[in-house]
């Protein structure tokens, strides 16, 4: 017999196929022993003794976006820090080579009124264009320069889906929201291969240490100004070192009408490999509610008659699905408000569902309760960003005044979803937010924040949970963190579970999850991360 690469063993290992087991042998790349794997020890093998700690499938991130936070992580990286004082630091202290002066990752709570003002950024960069994009990615922050060049004045009219915001004189404040920031990002000159490459490398080695070891790409085009990470992806995967398993949502231009399914078509058969896939579409239904933008069912609170915007009109959005399940492609939907979680639901139960679709929408702010049980029944995943669902300084001071007392009873619902029968998967929408697997599920089990986390160091983040009957069991956020979320990938044929025959994607914890104080789930470590049997993180 063969002997095994490795065997893991010596603590605790949680399949996420509804076992436990004691140990884990692995060859080629491939589970081949669960359970009793003494047989496979050779003098070649590696042991690794679990010490207590605990082994999983890899994570898997239901939505993310490893090009832009790649870029982000070596541009003027706003994320990791969270006042108005450390922003104008770190903005004077960057040295930008270019034309423009770029970076991301605020978060409006710190400017007064939750928005900031070119007026600012004038005062730190008056020579140059800046563009600064929001942490959810839903606006831009510019400066006077740049609005000049964009040719945006009191005269220029909102674009469809977007916002040009104003100040109480009419004149534009620098802060634009959704397809308004376009007006702008598309005069940003596009980073070359190189950076684009060493963008990719860099997420994917951030995510590697998180754990992560396959993800949802929920942007491939060009969108927001950023750069397609189709090509990078594809280079990656021909140069041998894309390591984690990708499958792509490619981006619905909501402009170019039915005819670029043709290009969707191609774009899928030239992307059959192992590593990197497309076969999902990313539809994007509406905004979010800091910025109006979600749609929702009844007005917002304190601003009357005002619905959000819906991004693409019903009728049409129900014909796309309907024609992208034909050529069976699963549709990933972006639907923050409950209005557009009901006309994402109407649009795929008017399609054909009689195949093994993966549709799935995402983030799900809101929802309204008549429309709970409608995802068990359409088969229609709930794909969660769980990091969200806490009272941080964002949501308390920039979200919660713009809902209702009723659409605040159904806030990030994740309890409700998981009782009435959903499908559940998780992500991070990195950059928007962390992409720890483990800070997210913390939130999920106690809906108050991780310790660490900066955006969330208020007594009330760290202890009020927001909606304490939402909370999931841990088991449900572990399995939506990886069999769940590698079956909205289409992944769960070959990962996402400890099984025979299944990839050797694996994640080693310092502690056992079922072991430690609820209250502890995010000060677990990540040991080593292991991606087809090979060891691509290590401490």
């Amino acid at each position: 017999m063969t002997s095994a690469d490795w065997i893991f063993h010596g603590g605790a290992i949680h399949t996420m196929a509804g076992t436990t087991t004691d140990a884990v042998a692995v060859r080629d790349g491939v589970i081949v022993a669960l359970g009793d794997v003494r047989a496979l020890q050779g003098p070649r093998t590696e042991v690794v003794n679990l010490d207590g700690g605990a082994l999983l499938p890899g994570f898997h991130d239901a939505h993310v976006h490893p090009l832009p936070a790649g870029l982000q992580l070596t541009g003027c990286d706003l994320a990791e820090v969270h006042s108005l004082a450390e922003y104008r630091a770190l903005i004077a202290a960057h040295r930008a080579d270019g034309a423009w002066v770029l970076g991301s990752g605020w978060y409006g709570d710190v400017f007064p009124g939750g928005f900031p003002d070119r007026h600012e950024l004038d005062r730190l960069i008056p020579d140059r264009p800046a563009v600064f994009m929001s942490h959810d990615a839903h606006g831009v922050w510019v400066n006077s320069t740049a609005l000049a060049l964009a040719g945006i004045d009191r005269d220029t009219p909102d674009p469809h889906a977007g916002v040009i915001h104003r100040d109480a004189g009419g004149e534009p404040t620098g802060m634009l929201s959704d397809a308004a920031a376009d007006l702008v990002l598309r005069l940003v000159p596009e980073p070359d291969l190189a950076a684009r490459e060493q963008a990719l490398r860099t997420a994917q080695s951030h995510l590697h240490r998180l754990g992560v070891t396959g993800w949802q790409d929920a942007a491939i085009g060009a969108i927001l100004g950023g750069p397609d990470p189709y090509d990078v992806y594809r280079a990656a995967e021909a140069a041998g070192w894309l390591t984690a398993k990708v499958t792509g949502a490619l981006w619905w231009d909501r402009d170019a009408g039915l005819d670029q399914i043709e290009r969707h078509l191609a774009r899928r058969a030239e992307t059959a490999g192992k590593k990197f896939r497309t076969t999902a579409i990313k539809i994007m239904q509406d905004g979010v509610c800091e910025n109006l933008t979600a749609a929702v069912l009844t007005p917002y609170a304190n601003v009357p008659h005002t619905h959000g915007l819906s991004f693409i009109e019903p009728e049409a959005l129900a014909e796309a699905v309907r024609r992208l399940g034909a050529e069976r492609f699963d549709v990933h939907l972006h639907a923050v408000g409950d209005r557009a979680v009901r006309e994402c639901l109407d649009a795929i139960e008017a399609s054909d569902r009689a195949w093994d679709h993966r549709h799935q929408i995402a983030h799900i702010d809101l929802i309204d309760p008549l429309d709970v049980p409608r995802f068990a029944v359409s088969r229609v995943i709930a794909n969660l960003q769980p990091l969200w669902a806490r009272q941080d300084p964002v949501l308390v001071e920039t979200k919660l005044p713009y809902l209702t007392a009723a659409q605040q009873e159904m806030h990030f619902a994740f309890n409700t979803l998981a009782a009435a029968g959903a499908p559940l998967a998780m992500g991070s929408d990195w950059p928007v937010s962390s992409p720890d697997p483990l800070w997210g599920i913390h939130t999920a089990v106690n809906r108050t924040a991780p310790a660490a986390d900066p955006h969330a160091q208020d007594v009330r983040a760290q202890t009020e949970p927001l909606l304490a009957g939402e909370r999931l069991a841990l088991a449900a956020a572990l399995t939506a963190y990886t069999i769940g979320a590698a079956r909205a990938s289409r992944r769960d044929d070959t990962t996402g579970s400890l099984e025979v025959g299944k990839a050797a994607d694996l994640v080693v914890l310092d502690a056992d999850p079922y072991a430690v104080p609820a209250s502890s789930l995010s000060a677990i470590r990540v040991r080593s991360t292991f991606a087809d049997g090979v060891a691509v993180h290590h401490i």
